[in-house]
């Protein structure tokens, strides 16, 4: 089953992919597991030869395969939305694809959630393929913060001083932070990136091992507002019936 990721970043490849993968095996049938996942779907770009395309790469691949989108827009996101999904069906005569999964910041702009949904709705009659929406809030490091847990003693202290910091857990309420990079002032002391990296590093690994490990009642329980608990959701609804058609088994979604 061939899942095509369109992402902003590193950090949307690797929320989408996981979290998705964490869905179909813990809500799906007892066949679907760690040792069979990877034998069950293939997670590409638009090429088909990489993981992921980036929103950014989407316009230069259009116009090299002579794909242009007409109408009228309907919001932030939308012609983009449409413009990925056209690209994709292009392809899906040949390659099989299975689904579409579009990966986006929201940037506290919900309007942008609102367009995505659209060009899928707009589009879902003609589609050979499903359409899947994450939609992070303000963006992708908020999911992997709703994640963290602190795994060492430093990593404890780093917690407790942000907390104090802050004033809040952020945790809990990572849309209290910010996604658009200010680097000076309080706005700098907010910077949702920033934070992050306070707590869990740069290291990609220890961010991945975050959303590996938590259980996924407490992102659908935390991560209304940030668009996770929507992902997950329809994860379970629109890519695990492509595995197994039956209803799914007891999960924490």
């Amino acid at each position: 089953m061939r899942l095509v990721l369109i992402v902003e970043d590193r950090v949307g490849f690797i929320t989408g992919k996981i979290l998705a993968d964490r869905v179909l095996i813990e809500c799906g049938p007892d066949w679907i597991d760690v040792d069979s996942i990877d034998s069950l779907r293939e997670w590409t770009g638009l090429d088909g030869a990489t993981p992921f395309t980036k929103w950014t790469e989407v316009p230069a691949l259009a116009q090299s395969r002579g794909i242009r989108v007409h109408g009228r827009t309907e919001g932030p996101d939308y012609m983009a939305a449409r413009r990925a999904l056209t690209l994709a069906f292009a392809d899906s005569g040949a390659s099989s694809i299975a689904a579409v999964v579009l990966v986006r910041d929201m940037d506290n702009q919900p309007r942008r959630r609102r367009g995505l949904g659209m060009a899928r709705d707009h589009m879902a009659a003609g589609l050979p393929f499903q359409v899947a929406i994450a939609a992070a809030d303000p963006e992708g490091e908020a999911w992997i913060m709703h994640a963290f847990c602190a795994e060492s003693d430093a990593e404890k202290a780093s917690l407790a001083q942000a907390q104090t910091r802050l004033g809040f857990d952020p945790r809990r309420h990572p849309e209290w932070l910010r996604g658009d990079r200010q680097r000076d002032g309080k706005g700098a002391e907010r910077d949702l990136k920033r934070v992050l990296s306070e707590l869990a590093g740069c290291d990609p690994v220890r961010q991945e091992r975050c959303l590996e490990s938590v259980p996924l009642r407490d992102l659908m329980e935390l991560g209304h507002a940030t668009g996770v608990a929507d992902y997950l959701v329809e994860v379970r609804d629109r890519l695990l019936p492509l595995l197994d058609p039956g209803p799914p088994k007891p999960c924490d979604l």
